[in-house]
């Protein structure tokens, strides 16, 4: 995020940056929500996948 943008994003100091400084919260936000859902999708397959392989050695023990 932009260095000059305030680190604290209460109202009070929302109140007080430009429409082109939200926009690019916004922006930033955006791609940050983007790279987490990524992970997320990728961890929910790991965990399927580790489930998966459980599974079939518990299978394979009896």
């Amino acid at each position: 995020m932009n260095q000059n943008l305030p680190q604290d994003l209460d109202r009070e100091s929302l109140n007080q940056l430009s429409k082109q400084e939200l926009v690019e919260i916004i922006i930033e936000q955006s791609k940050v929500i983007g790279e987490l859902q990524k992970t997320v999708l990728e961890l929910q397959q790991e965990i399927e996948r580790l489930k998966s392989q459980q599974r079939f050695r518990q299978q394979n023990l009896i």
